[in-house]
């Protein structure tokens, strides 16, 4: 066996990471077109890492609220997120 067949393909690897730039890209496109509070929700979750209780302290809101709007604004993401790889694919 020589070298060359002991070395693993990079081809795919590059692939999958122009893949998952794009998805990146598209993601922060998706969010930046979400209203003010869904994306300061999604900041406050995953970026700052706040718990849903801590969320609702600074929202003056239930927790339970933070949960729902969190699920509603994880799917307004994801339905832009769909419809931009729609447009792409046509």
């Amino acid at each position: 066996m020589d070298l060359a067949e002991k070395v693993p393909s990079l081809e795919g690897t590059i692939e999958d990471r122009i893949i998952h730039q794009e998805e990146i890209e598209e993601m922060g496109n998706a969010i930046l077109r979400l209203s003010e509070k869904q994306k300061d929700l999604l900041y406050f979750k995953y970026i700052l890492e706040m718990t849903d209780t801590e969320i609702a302290e600074t929202f003056g809101i239930a927790p339970d609220s933070v949960r729902q709007y969190l699920t509603r604004a994880r799917r307004a993401a994801k339905e832009l997120m769909d419809k931009e790889m729609n447009k792409r694919a046509e």
